[in-house]
């Protein structure tokens, strides 16, 4: 019998006809929190949010340095 990796059931707080994207906080194995993500909203880390900010047109000024990145 292969190894099976363990699971979790969470119960979302949206509507029946809802589609789209569901940001879940896990705590110990268990859902503890829910949150709705909108179209125009993105989980990104920092180094992401810089490189889409630059991309953008954004000077993005490094503080130990003070120069561009």
């Amino acid at each position: 019998m292969p190894n099976q990796t363990p699971t979790i059931t969470a119960t979302l707080q949206v509507t029946p006809d809802f589609t789209g994207r569901v940001l879940v906080y896990v705590k110990n194995g268990r859902a503890t929190s829910d949150r709705r993500l909108f179209d125009d909203e993105l989980v990104a880390g920092l180094d992401t949010f810089l490189e889409l900010a630059t991309r953008a047109g954004y000077q993005v000024i490094s503080p130990d340095t003070g120069e561009a990145a």
